[in-house]
């Protein structure tokens, strides 16, 4: 009787690939995650539009192009802005559906380059709201603006 069994003293003559097979399949999972991040955080193409406090004069742009103004919300509720009035809109498909609908009767330029539409978003806004918001007008062939407004920083002790 032996203390170790000869089978296990006998030199393996292959070559064990599971680990390698293992390593390469991470690789190519960790590149694509990274592709697929980069094409929908940095190759979105958004512009950001600044409003600065001037006058109620004149839009961003001069020509004829038609301005929408959206808010998104803290909650993450959209709402449709007027000069007199805002109207909630309950969600993305009901934002499409009036998107859809004024153009369809008119009341926005047959060139969807010709209408901005401004996103007015929360600074404590969710995420969520905002990317189904821009996707969602994307859809229909029109450009969403994220718009900021520069609030003056208060001094401490002044």
């Amino acid at each position: 009787m032996e203390l170790i069994p000869h089978d296990e003293l006998k030199p393996s003559h292959s070559f064990n690939f599971a680990p390698m097979i293992d390593f390469l399949f991470l690789m190519l999972s960790l590149f694509a995650t990274l592709a697929i991040s980069r094409a929908t955080l940095y190759d979105s193409d958004i512009e950001l539009v600044s409003l600065k406090p001037e006058s109620h004069a004149a839009p961003l742009r001069s020509g004829q192009i038609q301005q929408i103004n959206l808010s998104i919300t803290e909650q993450g509720r959209y709402k449709w802005l007027t000069e007199f009035q805002e109207y909630p809109i309950e969600n993305v498909a009901a934002l499409q559906e009036e998107l859809s609908r004024q153009y369809q009767i008119g009341a926005l330029p047959k060139d969807k380059t010709k209408t901005e539409i401004l996103l007015h978003i929360d600074k404590k806004a969710p995420w969520e709201p905002i990317v189904n918001a821009i996707f969602g007008i994307r859809e229909l062939g029109f450009r969403a603006h994220p718009v900021y407004e520069e609030v003056p920083v208060e001094r401490k002790g002044s």
